[in-house]
Protein backbone atom coordinates (compact mmCIF):
# COMPACT_ATOMS: atom_id res chain seq x y z
CA UNK A 1 0.00 0.00 0.00
CA UNK A 2 2.15 2.99 -1.03
CA UNK A 3 1.83 6.23 0.93
CA UNK A 4 2.07 9.58 -0.40
CA UNK A 5 2.80 13.29 1.34
CA UNK A 6 1.74 15.96 -0.40
CA UNK A 7 2.05 20.04 0.50
CA UNK A 8 0.09 22.56 -0.82
CA UNK A 9 -2.99 20.43 -1.39
CA UNK A 10 -5.85 22.88 -1.20
CA UNK A 11 -5.97 24.06 -4.48
CA UNK A 12 -4.50 23.44 -7.92
CA UNK A 13 -1.91 20.90 -8.97
CA UNK A 14 -1.54 19.89 -5.25
CA UNK A 15 -5.44 19.10 -5.00
CA UNK A 16 -5.00 17.53 -8.58
CA UNK A 17 -2.17 14.77 -6.88
CA UNK A 18 -4.83 13.99 -3.90
CA UNK A 19 -7.73 13.50 -6.41
CA UNK A 20 -5.80 11.13 -8.40
CA UNK A 21 -4.04 9.46 -5.78
CA UNK A 22 -6.84 8.68 -3.55
CA UNK A 23 -8.69 6.79 -6.68
CA UNK A 24 -6.47 3.97 -5.91
CA UNK A 25 -8.13 2.28 -2.76
CA UNK A 26 -5.02 0.93 -2.04
CA UNK A 27 -2.82 3.80 -1.66
CA UNK A 28 -2.61 6.72 1.83
CA UNK A 29 -2.55 10.07 0.86
CA UNK A 30 -1.51 12.39 3.42
CA UNK A 31 -2.74 15.65 2.28
CA UNK A 32 -0.97 18.86 3.93
CA UNK A 33 -2.70 21.89 3.72
CA UNK A 34 -1.33 25.69 5.44
CA UNK A 35 -4.56 26.21 6.98
CA UNK A 36 -7.89 24.13 7.33
CA UNK A 37 -9.57 27.68 7.04
CA UNK A 38 -9.07 27.71 3.44
CA UNK A 39 -9.07 23.82 2.74
CA UNK A 40 -12.69 23.62 2.41
CA UNK A 41 -12.56 22.40 -1.25
CA UNK A 42 -10.11 19.75 -0.15
CA UNK A 43 -12.46 18.88 3.32
CA UNK A 44 -15.43 18.70 0.78
CA UNK A 45 -14.09 16.03 -1.29
CA UNK A 46 -12.42 14.22 1.41
CA UNK A 47 -15.80 13.87 3.24
CA UNK A 48 -17.24 12.58 0.17
CA UNK A 49 -14.48 10.80 -0.99
CA UNK A 50 -15.91 6.66 -1.07
CA UNK A 51 -12.29 5.09 0.00
CA UNK A 52 -11.83 7.08 3.48
CA UNK A 53 -7.78 7.01 2.30
CA UNK A 54 -7.04 10.82 2.97
CA UNK A 55 -5.50 12.31 6.26
CA UNK A 56 -5.71 15.96 6.00
CA UNK A 57 -2.79 17.54 8.25
CA UNK A 58 -1.85 21.62 8.54
CA UNK A 59 1.49 22.09 7.50
CA UNK A 60 2.85 25.57 7.09
CA UNK A 61 6.22 25.05 4.86
CA UNK A 62 6.90 28.54 5.82
CA UNK A 63 6.98 27.20 9.68
CA UNK A 64 9.90 24.67 10.82
CA UNK A 65 7.88 23.78 13.69
CA UNK A 66 4.48 23.43 11.89
CA UNK A 67 6.62 20.98 9.41
CA UNK A 68 8.23 19.23 12.17
CA UNK A 69 4.79 18.49 13.95
CA UNK A 70 3.19 17.32 10.34
CA UNK A 71 6.20 14.75 9.69
CA UNK A 72 5.25 13.21 13.09
CA UNK A 73 1.55 13.31 12.25
CA UNK A 74 2.38 11.02 9.36
CA UNK A 75 4.47 9.03 11.12
CA UNK A 76 1.84 7.85 13.69
CA UNK A 77 -0.19 7.41 10.88
CA UNK A 78 1.93 5.36 8.61
CA UNK A 79 3.98 3.48 11.46
CA UNK A 80 7.13 5.58 10.57
CA UNK A 81 7.23 5.16 7.15
CA UNK A 82 6.21 7.09 3.78
CA UNK A 83 6.96 6.35 0.23
CA UNK A 84 6.81 9.55 -1.75
CA UNK A 85 7.12 12.99 -0.64
CA UNK A 86 5.74 15.69 -2.79
CA UNK A 87 7.01 19.08 -2.12
CA UNK A 88 3.97 20.96 -3.90
CA UNK A 89 3.50 24.00 -1.43
CA UNK A 90 4.96 27.20 -2.98
CA UNK A 91 4.66 30.99 -3.17
CA UNK A 92 3.69 31.41 -6.90
CA UNK A 93 4.11 34.09 -9.51
CA UNK A 94 0.60 35.57 -9.49
CA UNK A 95 0.61 35.33 -5.19
CA UNK A 96 2.81 38.51 -4.87
CA UNK A 97 1.45 42.15 -6.38
CA UNK A 98 5.14 42.42 -7.75
CA UNK A 99 5.80 39.38 -8.96
CA UNK A 100 5.34 40.31 -12.59
CA UNK A 101 8.38 42.50 -11.88
CA UNK A 102 11.35 42.88 -14.37
CA UNK A 103 15.00 43.60 -11.43
CA UNK A 104 14.85 46.92 -12.62
CA UNK A 105 11.14 47.82 -12.08
CA UNK A 106 10.99 47.40 -8.33
CA UNK A 107 9.72 50.53 -6.40
CA UNK A 108 13.07 50.42 -4.07
CA UNK A 109 15.73 48.47 -2.71
CA UNK A 110 13.88 47.49 0.28
CA UNK A 111 11.24 46.02 -1.59
CA UNK A 112 13.80 43.33 -3.45
CA UNK A 113 15.09 43.27 -0.57
CA UNK A 114 11.68 41.77 0.94
CA UNK A 115 10.61 40.09 -2.04
CA UNK A 116 13.37 38.17 -2.56
CA UNK A 117 13.41 37.18 1.50
CA UNK A 118 9.90 35.99 1.25
CA UNK A 119 9.95 33.89 -1.87
CA UNK A 120 13.42 32.42 -0.84
CA UNK A 121 11.86 31.12 2.23
CA UNK A 122 8.92 29.61 1.50
CA UNK A 123 10.14 28.13 -2.19
CA UNK A 124 13.50 27.28 -1.18
CA UNK A 125 13.64 27.02 2.56
CA UNK A 126 10.36 25.68 2.88
CA UNK A 127 10.43 22.38 0.73
CA UNK A 128 14.38 22.02 2.15
CA UNK A 129 12.91 21.58 5.74
CA UNK A 130 10.14 20.07 4.79
CA UNK A 131 12.79 17.40 3.06
CA UNK A 132 14.84 17.16 6.24
CA UNK A 133 11.65 16.54 8.34
CA UNK A 134 10.43 13.67 6.62
CA UNK A 135 14.00 12.01 5.35
CA UNK A 136 13.44 9.68 8.41
CA UNK A 137 9.99 8.29 6.84
CA UNK A 138 11.13 8.06 3.41
CA UNK A 139 14.29 6.03 4.67
CA UNK A 140 11.66 2.74 6.29
CA UNK A 141 9.36 3.17 3.06
CA UNK A 142 9.76 1.29 0.25
CA UNK A 143 9.95 3.81 -3.14
CA UNK A 144 12.31 6.57 -1.16
CA UNK A 145 11.30 9.47 -3.62
CA UNK A 146 11.00 13.24 -3.16
CA UNK A 147 10.15 15.20 -5.99
CA UNK A 148 9.35 19.30 -5.94
CA UNK A 149 7.77 21.21 -8.47
CA UNK A 150 10.15 23.36 -10.63
CA UNK A 151 9.85 25.53 -13.28
CA UNK A 152 11.86 26.46 -16.69
CA UNK A 153 12.07 29.97 -15.54
CA UNK A 154 14.76 28.71 -12.49
CA UNK A 155 16.74 27.64 -15.93
CA UNK A 156 19.27 29.93 -17.16
CA UNK A 157 19.51 28.57 -20.56
CA UNK A 158 15.68 28.62 -21.29
CA UNK A 159 15.50 32.24 -19.67
CA UNK A 160 18.61 33.50 -21.81
CA UNK A 161 16.75 32.04 -24.95
CA UNK A 162 13.38 32.88 -24.36
CA UNK A 163 14.26 36.59 -23.74
CA UNK A 164 11.36 36.02 -20.14
CA UNK A 165 13.04 38.76 -17.84
CA UNK A 166 10.24 38.88 -15.14
CA UNK A 167 8.82 36.50 -12.14
CA UNK A 168 12.40 37.17 -10.57
CA UNK A 169 11.74 36.05 -6.97
CA UNK A 170 9.86 33.15 -7.97
CA UNK A 171 12.20 32.04 -10.60
CA UNK A 172 15.63 32.71 -8.36
CA UNK A 173 13.90 30.84 -5.23
CA UNK A 174 12.93 27.87 -7.84
CA UNK A 175 16.73 27.73 -9.30
CA UNK A 176 17.95 27.51 -6.22
CA UNK A 177 15.62 24.85 -5.21
CA UNK A 178 17.04 22.89 -7.66
CA UNK A 179 20.33 23.10 -6.88
CA UNK A 180 19.06 22.07 -3.33
CA UNK A 181 17.75 19.06 -5.33
CA UNK A 182 21.24 17.64 -6.60
CA UNK A 183 22.68 18.89 -2.97
CA UNK A 184 20.25 16.33 -1.07
CA UNK A 185 20.27 13.64 -4.26
CA UNK A 186 24.57 13.34 -3.21
CA UNK A 187 23.91 13.54 0.17
CA UNK A 188 21.35 10.46 0.15
CA UNK A 189 22.39 8.24 -2.68
CA UNK A 190 24.24 5.67 -0.88
CA UNK A 191 20.91 5.01 1.19
CA UNK A 192 18.80 4.22 -2.06
CA UNK A 193 16.71 7.73 -1.79
CA UNK A 194 15.91 9.43 -4.80
CA UNK A 195 15.24 13.41 -5.26
CA UNK A 196 14.03 14.97 -8.63
CA UNK A 197 13.07 18.24 -9.05
CA UNK A 198 9.98 18.44 -11.57
CA UNK A 199 8.87 20.97 -14.22
CA UNK A 200 4.83 20.34 -14.15
CA UNK A 201 4.34 22.34 -17.24
CA UNK A 202 2.62 25.71 -17.70
CA UNK A 203 -0.40 24.34 -16.01
CA UNK A 204 -3.62 26.24 -16.12
CA UNK A 205 -3.91 27.24 -12.06
CA UNK A 206 -5.47 30.78 -12.51
CA UNK A 207 -8.76 31.41 -10.64
CA UNK A 208 -11.23 31.30 -13.21
CA UNK A 209 -12.55 29.91 -16.58
CA UNK A 210 -9.77 28.21 -19.41
CA UNK A 211 -10.58 31.26 -21.38
CA UNK A 212 -9.19 33.19 -19.05
CA UNK A 213 -6.24 30.88 -18.40
CA UNK A 214 -5.52 31.15 -21.88
CA UNK A 215 -5.76 35.15 -22.23
CA UNK A 216 -3.04 35.39 -18.94
CA UNK A 217 -0.79 32.87 -20.19
CA UNK A 218 -0.85 33.91 -24.44
CA UNK A 219 2.18 36.82 -24.22
CA UNK A 220 4.54 34.23 -22.58
CA UNK A 221 3.33 30.90 -24.63
CA UNK A 222 4.01 33.40 -28.10
CA UNK A 223 7.16 34.49 -26.53
CA UNK A 224 8.27 30.82 -25.57
CA UNK A 225 7.55 29.81 -29.32
CA UNK A 226 9.59 32.26 -30.62
CA UNK A 227 12.48 29.92 -29.39
CA UNK A 228 10.99 26.87 -28.86
CA UNK A 229 7.96 26.67 -32.31
CA UNK A 230 6.75 23.05 -30.62
CA UNK A 231 6.02 24.36 -27.00
CA UNK A 232 2.42 22.92 -25.96
CA UNK A 233 1.56 25.54 -24.30
CA UNK A 234 -1.15 25.55 -21.20
CA UNK A 235 -2.19 21.86 -20.19
CA UNK A 236 -4.60 20.57 -17.58
CA UNK A 237 -3.91 19.71 -13.98
CA UNK A 238 -5.41 16.70 -14.66
CA UNK A 239 -3.03 15.85 -17.41
CA UNK A 240 0.17 17.33 -15.63
CA UNK A 241 -0.52 15.26 -12.89
CA UNK A 242 -1.06 11.99 -14.27
CA UNK A 243 2.12 12.47 -16.35
CA UNK A 244 3.78 13.23 -13.27
CA UNK A 245 2.59 10.16 -11.46
CA UNK A 246 3.20 7.86 -14.38
CA UNK A 247 7.13 9.97 -14.35
CA UNK A 248 7.43 9.21 -10.43
CA UNK A 249 6.92 5.70 -10.82
CA UNK A 250 9.55 5.12 -13.46
CA UNK A 251 12.25 7.23 -11.51
CA UNK A 252 15.06 5.31 -10.24
CA UNK A 253 18.50 6.48 -8.33
CA UNK A 254 20.07 7.10 -11.67
CA UNK A 255 17.82 9.82 -12.07
CA UNK A 256 18.60 11.26 -8.51
CA UNK A 257 19.38 15.08 -8.77
CA UNK A 258 17.97 15.50 -11.88
CA UNK A 259 15.94 18.71 -13.12
CA UNK A 260 13.37 17.19 -15.70
CA UNK A 261 10.24 18.35 -17.27
CA UNK A 262 7.25 16.18 -16.44
CA UNK A 263 7.92 13.60 -19.76
CA UNK A 264 11.36 12.86 -18.32
CA UNK A 265 13.02 15.56 -21.20
CA UNK A 266 16.00 17.34 -19.33
CA UNK A 267 15.04 20.59 -17.61
CA UNK A 268 16.89 22.80 -20.21
CA UNK A 269 15.06 22.28 -22.83
CA UNK A 270 11.95 23.27 -23.68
Amino acid sequence: MPSYAITGTSRGIGFGFVRALSADANNTVFALVRDFSTAGQLLDFVKGHPHKNIHVIEADIADINSIKDAAQRVSELSGGKLDVLINNAALNLLDHERGHLTIDAFPSEETIDEDFTLYFKTNTLGPIHTMNAFVPLLRRGEMKKCIVMSTTSGSPKVVLQSGISQFIGYSISKAGLNLAIAKTAGRFKDEGLIFVSVIPGMVKTIPGSDEENEKFFKPFVAKIREVYPHFEGPITIERSVEDMISLINRLTIADSGKFIHRDGRDGDSE
